[in-house]
């Protein structure tokens, strides 16, 4: 019991409690409302997977190799490259022209969202 309960003889206990059942429940009817939404968005999501499902898989899989390729050049070149250089100078080991770097580039960080 709180002083204002010892104060009034337990009727503000009673009546804030009365209160409190007549006011709405706010919490419960956002998270009522939060979980409507996201079931319709789930909805919708599956909608346009299905509808495009051809489409986002060609996009996903080409945006997949050209970053992969892409990365892969990148890694010869700044990474592979003159490593195998220094250990075996002797080789002629195969390099990129600048102006192949530079379009190796602007294409990955384009993919990255990063274009210039």
């Amino acid at each position: 019991m709180g002083w204002l309960d010892i104060l009034t003889g337990g009727l503000a206990g009673r009546v804030v409690d009365r209160v409190a059942d007549m006011l709405p429940n706010r919490r419960a009817e956002r998270q009522q409302e939060h979980e409507r939404l996201m079931g319709q968005q789930a909805t919708n999501t599956a909608e346009v997977q299905s509808s495009q499902g051809g489409v986002i898989g060609f996009v996903r899989s080409w945006r997949s190799v050209v970053g992969l390729l892409c990365g892969v050049a990148l890694a010869w070149q700044v990474i592979v490259r003159p490593i195998l250089v220094a250990l075996f100078p002797s080789v002629g080991w195969f390099g990129y022209a600048s102006d192949d770097m530079a379009l190796i580039g602007r294409i990955l960080l384009g993919m990255l969202g990063l274009g210039i």
